[in-house]
């Protein structure tokens, strides 16, 4: 056979046939020793077995046979285990709660909440009282049902504003949403209408203690159905829904017409996906209402939370003369801006209110159509160099001197006004009572400790127009304040 292989070797060029044949040997004999080296070692191996087999003790034999058994079933319990992981609830406890899902995660429940404890200081002032008082108590459940439908009730046990406009124990949100896309998704309960840009935040991200004046003009939360949706991955966002409709500044469980108002809003970030990072930043919107309203109206306040205007409400011995309330249509147009890059953030809006008010006297009431109007800009720096955001804010380190970390500090400041139709006076308000229109100015600064605990401190200054007589709102209102937040 080697001589047959060598005759059929073929002779490369710059080689002899000698040389070639002799490589050839000396490969297939080097493999015929690999070869009989390993039969030698498997004839070792097998050997061993044997004894060992023949003198194993029967004892021996059946630990062995035990041994097996176990690690059968240590990998029938290791299998067992894991599908058994996929069916298991998942628990978790962080700085955004305590959340339960299901395994798939198509159901989730999340307990959230916080509290807010304010301090309200009136230097020189004797018009109001210094206080302390918890302005927010929320507790909120909120989750997801077969994979599609979110939900969320929130309730709010604080005093709020005062205890003779808010009653305790109030139900604040109680909505599901539908997300069949991300692009449609329908929404039905109680909830925010989608209009003002500063009450659409949240209560634990606001740069001030108090929203600004445009937040007295436009609704809070009121029960409807509304159709929203996000394009784009926050590209384009809009929101259009039915409502009882409510006065400005008021919320409602329930309707006292039989009218309804139409809310919408778009809003965009025009260079949210370009590659220019100083304008991604950038959000551009519009909002407002339409409805036909019937009754009652709200008064207005300051930021420090005095009353500058009130209404003809029919207290007094003229009475059928002094009873005003809304009668007709009322709509409502806020156009907002808000621009946030690294540290810095500004944002703006302006609000109309105008709405058909009807004033008992006699047999023969008085009809206007009263068009208020406010607006504000404010802006914030973030010391610590935090990414500024209208949502909320991770500091780059907690609060923690034994480690270097002091949380992220905030410097804000605000200007705004707020402004009353001059066709109210003198018959919808009393010009010796009420005034034609608030400025103000303030200032304050933020610390988050970490992503739940934030302090806050603020000066506010109001400047009040228009007002005469004895009996008539401050000229002027200062006003500090302080919280201590706790959310998650």
């Amino acid at each position: 056979m080697i001589v047959a292989v060598m005759i059929g070797t073929q002779t490369v060029t710059g080689q002899s046939p000698a040389g070639t044949e002799a490589d050839e040997l000396a490969k297939l004999k080097k493999q015929i020793a690999e070869l009989a080296e390993k039969v030698r070692i498997l004839e070792q191996k097998h050997e061993l077995e044997v004894k060992e087999k023949e003198t194993k003790s029967p004892a021996t034999a059946e630990l062995d046979q035990k041994i097996k058994i176990l690690e059968r079933n240590a990998e029938l319990d290791k299998e067992a285990a894991a599908e058994k992981s996929k069916q298991t609830p998942k628990v978790s406890l962080d700085s955004n709660g305590l959340a339960v899902s299901s395994a798939d995660t198509n159901f989730v429940f999340k307990l959230r909440g916080g509290f807010q404890v304010d301090g309200r200081f009136y230097p020189g002032d004797s018009l109001a009282k210094d206080t302390f008082l918890l302005r927010r108590v929320r507790p909120i459940m909120e989750g997801t049902v077969f994979e599609k439908f979110d939900y969320r009730v929130m309730l709010d046990f604080a005093s709020g504003l005062s205890s003779s406009t808010f009653n305790n124990a109030n139900l604040v949100d109680a909505y599901i949403n539908y997300r069949f896309l991300p692009e449609l998704q329908l929404q039905i309960g109680k909830f925010k209408e989608p209009v003002g840009l500063e009450r659409l935040q949240s209560w634990n991200n606001l740069l001030f203690i108090e929203r600004g004046l445009p937040t007295f003009l436009v609704p809070n939360r009121d029960t409807g159905i509304q159709l929203q949706g996000d394009i784009g991955s926050g590209l384009f966002q809009y929101a259009v829904g039915a409502f009882n409709g409510t006065a400005d500044g008021g919320s409602s469980d329930f309707d006292t017409d039989s009218d309804k108002d139409v809310a919408a809003r778009i809003f965009t970030h025009p260079f949210k996906h370009s590659g220019i990072d100083a304008l991604k930043g950038l959000g551009l919107g519009v909002s407002g209402t339409y409805g036909q309203h019937e009754g009652s109206l709200r008064n207005y306040l300051t930021l420090g939370q005095q009353q500058f205007f009130t209404w003809f409400t029919g207290a007094g011995t003229n009475a059928a003369t002094r009873n005003v309330a809304a009668d007709g249509t009322v709509w409502r147009i806020s156009p907002q801006v808000y621009y946030y890059w690294g540290p810095f953030g500004l944002f703006g809006e302006y609000v109309i209110s105008s709405h058909q008010v009807t004033r008992t006297a006699g047999a023969t009431p008085t009809h206007a159509t009263l068009k208020n109007s406010a607006w504000q800009v404010a802006a914030s720096w973030f010391l610590t160099g935090e990414e500024n955001s209208y949502g909320r804010v991770q500091p780059k380190q907690n609060f923690n001197p034994a480690n270097g970390g002091w949380g992220a500090w905030e410097l804000a400041a605000r200007v705004g006004a707020l402004n009353i139709d001059d066709d109210a006076f003198p018959l919808f308000a009393d010009p010796n009572r009420s005034a034609s229109g608030i400025f103000s100015w303030g200032v304050g600064l933020n610390w988050r400790l970490n992503r739940n605990v934030k302090l806050s401190l603020s000066y506010e200054h109001t400047d009040v127009d228009g007002a005469a007589g004895n009996s008539a709102p401050f000229k002027e209102n200062h006003v500090i304040f302080t919280r201590a937040q706790f959310a998650f």
